[in-house]
């Protein structure tokens, strides 16, 4: 019996699955349709995205540099290790920050991390098609947005800021670079002319004192006439009657205070001398003096004679004390003319000083200002003399690495994706498969009896007829 039963049921598999289609459409055309819809709507309701992409060549000189002697041996390697540098500098901070700040000008630090991070995550640099960097010596620049201006904009900035990088590096490794040393030149020229400038007008407002001071500097025999020799010589000269001026003073003081005794005024040596009456006076006071000591050794205080003698040599002892006072009184004058020539020669002293104090400054500024200027002068020659060893070696040597833009970013006309034609098929036969899967998963989890032959081959009971399923 139970070969009877799986002989009908192979010979019925057709009309059971029918049957299971039928038997569950509700859910089937439910699902797919729903499935379809979806993806339907999907399709619709995506935005479209569009792909740019700029194509660059690599090449490589097969002649030696004569600069820096390289010689490459195994051009594969070679290709592959220079095709994966240049997608690291395409991806690297410097360009993507370049071309994240000439898309989006006037953004903050930070926004401006966010940019290149997110630039460096959907920017791709891959081989052509169908090749890989072992084989071939092309790369390829894809960006894709829902904007075609802005994936366009994008491709071509971040191309012009590898091209501006790369040509950067290119001269960073060259030992000669003759476009820097040709900016180097101009620049210092531009320095060399301001200066020049500078000396010039520093000149011209001073070229009386400046005149003076070559003069000097180139005759060596006028220096005795100059500023410096003459504060010499009046500081000299202001130590020599300071000194005098001290002397006298001192020699006044003390005549003035040999005065005051009994025995009457001391005598200097320069006061004495032929013809003078100071010498007569102390002459005769000697004498009288001498008579005094003489007869009082004889006489009596009370002799006339002797008071006499007395009265007489205190006489002369006044006389000799007034032409002490007249020559105290010409030293005084004398004293007073040399304080008027101090003072006269301290305000020269002054006026020397301020006048040497200007000459050093005004030496000073026109030192420095000429030898900035041969300074300059000099930094200009030297890198003149590189400019042209530049010149030279780049007239010999070429690049050893050439990158050439091929196909330039375009604006994308149309977009890449979505598939809408290809999302509506995948829905219609997705939807299809669902709702088939599902309607034969519930019948074979589903174990109640549906059909006249379910009640024949599970309950072995003779079938005596069948009722359609009603409506209602």
């Amino acid at each position: 019996m139970t070969d009877k039963y799986a002989n009908r049921e192979a010979g019925n598999i057709l009309r059971e699955i029918i049957f299971i289609i039928f038997y569950h459409k509700r859910m089937l055309l439910t699902i797919g349709c729903t499935t379809c819809a979806l993806l339907l709507a999907l399709a619709v309701l995506l935005p479209p995205q569009y792909l740019c992409r700029a194509k660059f060549s690599v090449s490589m000189s097969q002649q030696i540099d004569p600069l820096q002697k390289d010689v490459y041996t195994d051009s594969k390697n070679q290709y592959l290790r220079v095709l994966t540098g240049q997608k690291e500098i395409i991806l690297s901070n410097r360009v993507l920050s370049r071309a994240a700040r000439s898309l989006f000008p006037d953004r903050t630090e930070a926004e401006y991390q966010k940019i290149v991070t997110k630039l460096s995550k959907d920017i791709e640099v891959t081989p052509p098609k169908g090749e890989s960097f072992e084989v071939t010596s092309d790369f390829i620049i894809t960006y894709d947005n829902s904007d075609p201006q802005l994936a366009f904009k994008t491709v071509e900035t971040v191309s012009n800021a590898y091209q501006e990088v790369f040509s950067e590096i290119t001269k960073q490794r060259t030992e000669y670079s003759y476009e820097f040393f040709k900016g180097q030149v101009a620049n210092l020229y531009a320095a060399m002319q301001a200066k020049a400038d500078l000396l010039k007008t520093y000149e011209s407002e001073n070229a009386l004192a400046l005149v003076d001071i070559l003069n000097l500097e180139g005759n060596k025999g006028n220096t005795e006439n100059g500023t410096k020799t003459l504060l010499n010589a009046a500081q000299t000269k202001r130590q020599s009657l300071r000194e005098e001026y001290v002397a006298l003073e001192q020699t006044i003081n003390d005549l003035e205070t040999s005065m005051t005794g009994n025995h009457g005024p001391a005598i200097l040596p320069e006061m004495e001398g032929s013809g003078k009456a100071i010498t007569a006076y102390s002459y005769k006071v000697a004498q009288l003096r001498m008579q005094i000591q003489e007869m009082e050794t004889q006489f009596t205080p009370q002799y006339e004679p002797l008071i006499r003698i007395k009265q007489e040599l205190q006489a002369n002892i006044t006389l000799l004390q007034n032409e002490t006072q007249r020559y105290i009184a010409g030293k005084r004058i004398q004293l007073a003319g040399i304080s008027s020539m101090l003072a006269e020669l301290d305000q020269s002293i002054v006026l020397q000083e301020d006048s040497l104090r200007s000459t050093a400054q005004l030496r000073s500024t026109y030192a420095f200002l000429r030898q900035d200027y041969d300074l300059a002068w000099t930094a200009y020659a030297e890198a003149s003399t590189k400019l042209e060893q530049a010149r030279q070696a780049n007239a010999l040597s070429r690049p050893d690495l050439i990158v050439t833009l091929v196909d330039p970013a375009t604006i994308p006309m149309t977009p890449y994706k979505p598939n809408r034609i290809g999302l509506a098929v995948l829905g219609l036969f997705l939807g299809l498969f669902l709702g088939l899967a599902a309607a034969f998963t519930l019948d074979y989890f589903d174990h109640s009896i549906k059909t006249p032959e379910d009640i024949d081959r599970w309950c072995d009971v003779p079938l005596l007829g069948s009722l359609p399923q009603s409506e209602t």
